[in-house]
């Protein structure tokens, strides 16, 4: 390591002057290190550099990883035309020194690059301009540079040799790192180098295989528009050359042309059938048009007597035999705009008797380039034989006659030659990043008998974004990879405190139920420590399990004593009943009030003991069901019906679909009593009971009490169910109940294998639910203790 003398003797007391020339040296070697950048795409490089600025700011604190920073960084003022990323690395170095002390190297550099985005919108876009997407490749890369170096420090920092000769400089989150922590970096590290080292080569071996896919592609776009313009050349001479050879065959013996009327026909057949042929002329041997087709420009003025004279291709077409196709020039005679014409001789023998024109149609031309370009990327170019472009596919309706000489595209065609390949870029620039972004990639192909050549190009930004996508899926890959590296130091680290996990799965069986949960057998290899935890945990679990012995016997007693109590009751109250009875027919008219209330009370006292007796009879499984083939809609019209109607505040609106099935017809009129009756209980200020059935897609049989009372909460949902349980609202004072209704009925429906909840109703209010099986379920097949509920009250 850098300055051991300083370290052996000055350790942490190491003098300012001694820290900044150990940031220096660290520094030096960074930037040795960047000389040996790698490419990952293009303008982008991978550094090794900022570990040993990392180093620095760790070691020496944040004035040495400032300087190391600014002394390794230089390369990149070089590599990126710009200074915003060697004051990055600057900040850097600074940020994670200033934070040693309380962050490992990890942390503090990930708080950095997370706060990041901030500075490079402010310098790389704002200040730079460099294209926002360019940006955000350039600080993922950065920020990888810098997590992967302070990933290695990390490791390195680990190594016992290391820790005993920098122990004085090692700041404390590094001295006092936990066991799992250390195995996750380490892991972490070393499932991310051999990935980025393939996935860098295989990053720089996929943009050459997309290089030379596009490159392909041009080629390919180049030589389908280059057959479409030589055919239509070809066409369009061949249809001139005819046409002047039946106008030299009808010349008169003088050698003079037909009528101006038999030559517009002949043109306008030739227009027609000519669909690369915008217009078409018969000139004289001097130049001036004797016929039109068609007639007139578009300002309907007529073109025949047009003089021509002044084009190249009027002289040049009285010393041919056969038919030439001009280069581009700006056209008049009814077309505004770059033009192409090809015209053949009207000859008998050596008698020169004027020419036929026809101009080409560059714009269908232009169409036909304009569907090999696909997504939109691609720009199709046609240049004539002298430079002058004959139609851009990027340039709608130009009105003038460009040239390409002395452009980078024409310098880079000459190096390609007439077939071929190459790179351009179409602006110049200092800055890396933006030069790259305006790198064109274009294929060129020559039309042989015109010594045109069409080039089709492509942007390398498109280029760049499929690479950039490759780029950001191996970044992906890398998450994944720590992610796994992660886990597997879970895994590892939970291998090591096996003993403390065994004890710890001992008291969540414990807690689930399983008495006979022990933690001795996963701790009997353990150290003394950890073994005498297990033992320890053992005994506690004895105790409780016998201390849960008695609490489960002394509920059966009380169960017990409960059925006794109940059917000890029922026998004094049955008598009282019957005495009621016997008052009612002896006494006069004047004791009824008194007699029905004396009844009313018997028979509340009553149900109140029968719930006692079924609640206590459920703890002991002491109640079977016996089954008939009923109709349950009418157990709730029923009952539903007799409670309402002998409650004055209350009304009954009620919806039955007939739900036939095996049911118990005694306690499911239990079930349904004791819902209704909770409905109007629990709705002290009256309304409308709402009681329906149906049966369900499923096959169940549903059936539904909602009312308008003093509604549920939430909270309630665990005690509610239970016995002697009616919750602790405030609105429950006055209103009398043992909380046991909804425990027997949720026993009951639980023995048909069916669920009961309740919820609470929108608006205001409650809904109790039943959902049963229609043919019914053998009762031991439901024996959950803890049948589904949802909100409840009791």
């Amino acid at each position: 390591m850098p300055c051991p003398q300083q370290v052996r003797t000055l350790g942490t007391r190491m003098s300012v002057l001694g820290r900044i020339g150990c940031g220096l040296g660290l520094g030096l070697l960074g930037w040795l290190l960047n000389l040996a950048a790698l490419e990952v795409l293009p303008g982008v490089h991978l550094l090794l550099g900022p570990l040993l600025v990392l180093i620095a700011a760790v070691l020496f604190g944040p004035m040495a990883g400032a300087l190391a920073g600014a002394v390794s960084g230089v390369r990149t003022l070089w590599l990126w035309g710009h200074p915003w990323g060697w004051l990055n690395i600057i900040l850097e170095g600074f940020f994670v020194g200033a934070l040693r002390r309380r962050l490992t190297p990890l942390v503090s550099d990930a708080l950095y690059w997370a706060l990041s985005p901030l500075y490079f919108l402010a310098t790389y876009v704002l200040v730079a301009g460099i294209p926002t997407s360019a940006t955000l490749v350039a600080g993922v890369k950065q920020a990888m540079n810098g997590l992967l170096a302070a990933l290695l420090l990390q490791v390195v920092l680990l190594i016992p040799w290391v820790r005993r000769r920098l122990r004085p400089l090692i700041p404390l989150p590094l001295t006092d790192m936990s066991l799992g922590r250390a195995i996750g970096t380490a892991l972490t590290l070393g499932a991310i180098i051999p990935l980025l080292v393939v996935g860098g080569a295989e990053g720089r071996a996929r943009y050459i295989s997309e290089v030379r896919q596009v490159d392909e592609a041009n080629l390919h776009a180049a030589r389908v528009v280059a057959n479409e313009i030589e055919n239509s050349l070809a066409h369009a001479r061949h249809s001139v050359s005819r046409l002047a050879r039946t106008l030299s065959a009808s010349l008169s013996p003088e050698g003079v042309l037909p009528s101006s009327n038999f030559l517009e026909g002949e043109l306008d057949a030739l227009v027609t059938y000519s669909p690369e042929v915008l217009n078409a002329y018969v000139g004289s041997p001097e130049g001036v048009a004797l016929a039109f087709s068609p007639r007139t420009d578009s300002a309907g003025r007529p073109l025949a007597g047009t003089d021509f004279s002044d084009r190249t291709y009027v002289r040049e077409v009285q010393r041919m035999r056969e038919p030439l196709v001009s280069d581009v020039f700006l056209g008049r005679g009814g077309i505004h705009g770059p033009l192409v014409v090809t015209l053949a001789p009207i000859r008998r023998e050596e008698h020169y008797a004027g020419y036929v024109l026809a101009a080409v149609d560059l714009p269908r031309l232009r169409r036909h380039a304009h569907a090999q370009i696909g997504d939109g990327q691609r720009r199709i170019l046609v240049i004539d034989a002298r430079g002058g472009l004959v139609f851009d596919s990027a340039e709608e309706g130009a009105g003038q006659v460009r040239s390409i000489i002395s452009t980078p595209l024409a310098r880079a065609l000459e190096e390609v030659g007439s077939k071929g390949t190459g790179t351009y870029e179409a602006e110049q620039d200092g800055l890396t990043l933006v030069r790259v972004s305006t790198l064109q990639h274009f294929g060129v192909v020559e039309v042989p008998p015109l010594g045109w050549r069409v080039v089709v190009q492509q942007p390398g930004t498109r280029l760049q974004r499929d690479v950039e996508r490759s780029y950001f899926g191996l970044l992906g890959t890398m998450g994944l990879a720590t992610v796994s590296a992660v886990l597997l130091a879970l895994a590892f680290s939970r291998t090591i405190v096996a003993p403390v996990q065994g004890v710890s799965h001992a008291a969540a069986r414990l807690a689930a139920g399983e008495r006979t949960a022990r933690a001795s057998e996963a701790a009997k290899d353990a150290p003394r420590e950890l073994n005498q935890l297990a033992e320890t945990f053992d005994r506690m679990a004895w105790q409780l399990s016998r201390q849960l012995e008695a609490i489960e016997r002394t509920s059966r007693e009380k169960d017990a004593f409960l059925s006794i109590a109940s059917h000890e009751l029922k026998t004094p109250l049955t008598a009282l009943k019957a005495q009621v009875q016997l008052l009612r027919r002896k006494l006069g008219s004047e004791h009824t009030e008194r007699l029905d209330n004396v009844s009313r009370q018997v028979d509340r006292v009553t149900r109140l003991v029968n719930q006692l007796l079924d609640a206590s009879q459920l703890g002991l499984e002491q109640v079977p069901l016996q089954r008939t083939r009923m109709d349950l809609s009418e157990v709730v019209r029923r009952v539903a019906e007799a409670l309402v109607s002998a409650s004055p505040l209350h009304a009954l609106e009620l919806e039955a679909q007939p739900l036939v099935g095996e049911f118990d017809e005694l306690r499911m009129e239990q079930v349904v009593h004791n819902l209704v009756s909770n409905a109007i209980k629990y709705s002290p200020t009256g309304g409308t009971i709402k009681v329906w059935t149906r049966r369900l897609p499923n096959g169940e049989a549903e059936f539904v009490v909602a009312d308008r009372g003093i509604g549920l909460r939430v909270e309630d949902e665990e005690q509610l169910f239970g016995r002697f349980e009616r919750g602790d609202r405030r609105e429950l004072t006055g209103i009398a109940g043992i909380g046991v209704g909804l425990y027997v009925s949720r026993e009951i429906v639980r023995r048909h294998g069916g669920r009961i909840s309740l919820r609470p109703r929108e608006g205001g209010g409650a809904v109790a639910t039943v959902r049963i099986p229609a043919d019914g379920e053998p009762e031991h097949d439901h024996h959950d203790p803890h049948p589904h509920q949802e909100e409840g009250r009791g």
